[in-house]
């Protein structure tokens, strides 16, 4: 079911796993991004038992900085307000995006705590969609848990 669309991305609550699908398309501005963010998080104060995430980049590529800064130094605390539980995220990039991240890697600066979202990222949507469903189904909960992951 969809419940925000731009030009910019579609973001859906798919029933079968009671998870958020967000797909951008192109990369907005950053008070569209925060938009759709927002958004997202008006529904979900609605729909507190959705834990599950999955932010698609394929076709957008990498958020700027303020929009991770804003992600990491705001939303986020947002959303625990509402939630107040571990959530899990699946992050999709592009092969090509995904390999540069991994060249270029650099340690992100100190930001706040943000131990309730236990992210995981993939170059292909439907392993991501697949992880959720996972989790979903609680198999690999416990798994998850134990690792600290």
């Amino acid at each position: 079911m969809v419940i925000f669309k731009t030009p910019f991305v579609t973001i859906s609550h798919c029933m079968d796993t009671q998870s958020i699908l967000m797909k951008w398309v192109k990369m907005p501005e950053t008070a569209a991004f925060k938009e759709a963010y927002l958004s997202t998080l008006n529904y979900v104060a609605g729909h507190p038992y959705v834990k599950l995430y999955c932010t698609d980049l394929t076709l957008s590529g990498s958020l700027n900085r303020e929009q991770e800064g804003w992600l990491y130094s705001e939303y986020y605390a947002l959303v625990y307000n509402i939630i107040r539980d571990d959530i899990y995220a699946a992050v999709v990039f592009s092969e090509d995006h995904f390999k540069a991240l991994v060249t270029n890697y650099l340690a992100t600066p100190a930001v706040p705590n943000n131990d309730f979202i236990h992210f995981n990222y993939f170059t292909e949507q439907e392993e991501a969609l697949s992880w959720l469903g996972d989790i979903y189904e609680g198999r690999y909960t416990a798994v998850l848990q134990h690792t600290g992951h």
